[in-house]
């Protein structure tokens, strides 16, 4: 599955990861790519790679979410 990750944080500083196929993925001028990643993990690794607040998604990454 494809990842992204939210290049706007939230109010409280968080970076938020997504799969692509979520409701609530950002638009394309809002996000970046992290490419194919079989667990959300892996997705949220390469996010902290850029962010050093990030979080799953509650909706679509419900495992990553609250790390």
């Amino acid at each position: 599955m494809k990842y992204y990750v939210n290049t706007e944080a939230k109010e409280s500083g968080t970076h938020v990861v997504h799969a692509e196929s979520c409701q609530f993925l950002p638009g394309e001028d809002k996000r970046k790519a992290l490419g194919d990643a079989a667990k959300c993990e892996t997705a949220l690794d390469r996010a902290r790679d850029e962010y050093s607040n990030v979080d799953g998604c509650g909706t679509c990454c419900s495992d990553c979410s609250g790390n």
